[in-house]
């Protein structure tokens, strides 16, 4: 449960950094921001298509113990703040960053960016909760074998969705 709040808190609070974000770049004319929106998703899309492994900016080390030393329930809700928020642990997919720059480019209000952004990090949770429950069995062994297909069909999935929203109702 601490582990599912931190998550969710913390896909709220990036989602608060994209509103702003979308803010700023609301100055830009909207078929610059179309432009863009679409440039950079055939660019991540592109990228995560031809690499072995994903190389974004995102951080592969482990959680340190220190978040852990004022308690497990605390460590974990801090985690899972850390891990919804994405910019903690590896992120192996364009995907979340092809939706975060359309968030940012699209300008939707704001309650609807802090709204993806906390469902995101609520599904992060939901990600590793099923993971453990089904980490035995067949399962496991597909998502082991299919993993980086699966990946990969996330960013398409993403991209798909951003050049719709572009090529039929970004106004």
């Amino acid at each position: 449960m601490a582990f599912a709040v931190g998550t969710t808190l913390g896909g709220a609070v990036t989602g608060l950094g994209l509103a702003v974000a979308s803010g700023l770049a609301s100055v830009l004319p909207l078929p610059v921001r179309a432009m863009a929106a679409v440039a950079v998703t055939l660019g991540l899309l592109l990228l995560d298509l031809t690499q072995a492994k994903l190389r974004l900016p995102q951080r592969e080390t482990l959680i340190p113990q220190e978040v852990f030393a004022q308690g497990m329930a605390r460590g974990i809700a801090w985690f899972g703040f850390e891990y919804g928020t994405g910019v903690r642990t590896l992120i192996p997919s364009a995907a979340s960053y092809i939706t975060a720059w359309a968030l940012v480019m699209f300008h939707l209000p704001w309650w609807q960016t802090l709204l993806v952004a906390t469902v995101f990090g609520f599904s992060r949770s939901w990600a590793v909760g099923l993971a453990m429950a089904l980490s035995k069995g067949a399962w496991s062994v597909f998502l082991g074998r299919h993993s980086r297909l699966l990946e990969r069909l996330g960013s398409v999935v993403a991209a798909t969705l951003v050049l719709a929203a572009v090529a039929f109702g970004l106004r």
